[in-house]
């Protein structure tokens, strides 16, 4: 039989994604103490139930009386069971409840961040377009300069800035592949 001392030096390995370590230590530690409890009534049952037992050799003559006393020690060991049951069937449906509300709250915690890691790569992606749109108006408004002469450094700035905006177009279309 499980003793209270097992389920107090009980312990879990930690695995990546587990449970929260202090909801499993908070609730093991409330099961011990019930348990503790429950398992102290039983020891008490047990010794009532044996000095019944020797009474009842002592008390032959009493049969009927003794048998009424076991009757109803069956009868509180019965109800006993059934409330500790009870309580069992309590504490499991209980930690079901907090599981399904711990993953609920993970699960939209996890939305949460996808959310945020799709907002933040539209946003990205808005100030790409933006930067390379004043890259492009830039090349433009260099190309209609004047070209007084090939030694101007103008002139070689212009096709500088041409080249890199083919270098920027070549970029984007291999990152949209």
């Amino acid at each position: 039989m499980l003793r209270p001392i097992d389920l107090h030096n009980l312990e879990f390995k930690q695995v990546f994604r587990g449970y929260d370590k202090e909801q499993v230590d908070e609730f093991v530690s409330r099961m011990v103490v019930e348990y503790e409890e429950l398992y102290k009534q039983k020891q008490q049952l047990e010794e009532q139930i044996e000095e019944l037992k020797k009474q009842a050799s002592r008390y032959n003559g009493l049969e009927g009386t003794l048998q009424e006393t076991l009757e109803y020690v069956r009868q509180t060991s019965r109800e006993l069971r059934e409330a500790a049951e009870q309580t069992a069937a309590r504490i499991i449906e209980d930690a079901k409840r907090e599981a399904a509300r711990i993953v609920e709250n993970a699960r939209r915690e996890a939305a949460d961040e996808i959310q945020q890691a799709r907002e933040a790569l539209a946003f990205r992606s808005k100030v790409r377009r933006q930067l390379e749109m004043q890259l492009l108006q830039i090349l433009d408004q260099v190309r209609l300069m004047p070209k007084d002469d090939e030694s101007d450094p103008r002139a070689s700035t212009s096709s500088s800035s041409y080249e890199t905006a083919q270098e920027v177009q070549a970029l984007d279309s291999d990152e949209s592949q």
